[in-house]
């Protein structure tokens, strides 16, 4: 971390500090559209960042070097475990890192058939982000849960525009099922979770496991997925000019990445929320907050329940997109995502 992103960082949290109240007026003198209905610090948060330029108003080197800075200013603290190696697993065209973590501390009894395992796949609009800015979220996951974490590094837009992520991520769930043994896994207590694209990756998973003669995970925990390519939601207009951490620039700056053949809207490994056949569907937990992509959420909610899967919605409606990775810097992120891995946990 550079000198700059210490006093950044250091400011930062010296204003998550200050009371609620004094942080929500500072907040209301500061920012530009009305964010009244969220938690007071967070509106802070958000307000000292109004009128900075985004990382889709960069160059693509810059915009993923500003969101790994952002990250490393709001994560949570860097915690020990008992073991972090990188592994590189074959895909289509090369092979991908994916990073393991075993958890430094056990939660509840030693298990008889090896640990449970999570398969995370990070956000970032499937064009940003990466497994070494994701490092401190997924330490923080594996001690939580008592689960082994893989970390994966799947390959981004525009270099490798879809299915790309979708098709690196179902490599590395293969390769998980096939050598869980061998890691001291529980094959029959593994999970997908991600946030964002991520969360989009996490439900292809559920649904492509079984086209691929793979076991299906136990748990899917799919925090504000995307889940439809079209962006045609109610909300991605109503929630789009910045209120919720994610603005409509932004996801059209994603999309053209991502979706450079727009015909590949209607395929399932872009758009999960489109297959009508989700009968069978890994039980799941679902994350919504105040976000542009909060009715994709809760439409693949309701097609889940139609389809007599069993779902849990946690809606945050006090906390944006991009929470997940604030648990530093925001106490009520950090609550939400300890509930979230509690949640978890109870169910692996």
């Amino acid at each position: 971390m550079s000198l700059q992103e210490n006093i950044e960082r250091t400011s930062v949290r010296a204003l998550m500090a200050l009371p609620a109240g004094v942080a929500g007026r500072l907040a209301g003198l500061l920012e530009k559209v009305d964010r009244s209905t969220l938690d007071p610090k967070l509106r802070l948060l958000l307000a000292l960042s109004d009128g900075r330029k985004g990382f889709h108003e960069l160059p693509l080197p810059r915009g993923r070097a500003l969101y790994g800075q952002m990250i490393r200013m709001l994560d949570v603290p860097e915690e020990a475990v008992a073991e972090v190696r990188d592994i590189r697993v074959p895909v289509e065209g090369g092979d991908i890192l994916v990073r393991l973590y075993r958890p430094g501390k056990r939660v509840g009894p030693a298990p008889a058939n090896g640990a449970p395992a999570i398969l995370f796949a990070h956000g970032g609009g499937f064009t940003i982000g990466s497994a070494g800015e994701y490092d401190r979220l997924c330490r923080h996951i594996a001690n939580q849960t008592g689960a082994v974490v893989l970390n994966v590094d799947y390959r981004l837009a525009p270099e490798h525009p879809a299915p790309t992520a979708a098709d690196d991520v179902l490599a590395a769930w293969r390769w998980l099922t096939e050598q869980a043994g061998d890691l001291g896994i529980d094959r029959d207590r593994l999970a997908v979770m991600g946030d964002s694209a991520g969360g989009n990756l996490s439900l292809v998973i559920a649904q492509q496991a079984a086209l691929h003669a793979l076991p299906a995970p136990k748990l899917v925990v799919a925090v504000y997925p995307k889940t439809d390519g079209a962006n045609e939601m109610p909300s991605a207009t109503a929630l789009g000019g910045g209120q919720g951490g994610l603005d409509r620039d932004m996801i059209d700056w994603f999309h053209n990445h991502y979706m450079q053949d727009e015909s590949l809207v209607e395929d399932f490994r872009v758009s999960p929320l489109r297959n009508p056949e989700l009968a069978g569907h890994p039980d799941t937990l679902l994350i919504t907050a105040t976000d542009p992509l909060r009715d994709e959420g809760l439409a693949y909610g309701e097609r889940l329940r139609e389809a007599g899967v069993p779902v849990v919605n946690l809606d945050y409606p006090k906390l944006v997109h991009g929470f997940i990775t604030m648990g530093g810097a925001l106490p009520a992120a950090r609550r939400a995502v300890d509930e979230i891995l509690a949640h978890a946990r109870e169910r692996l």
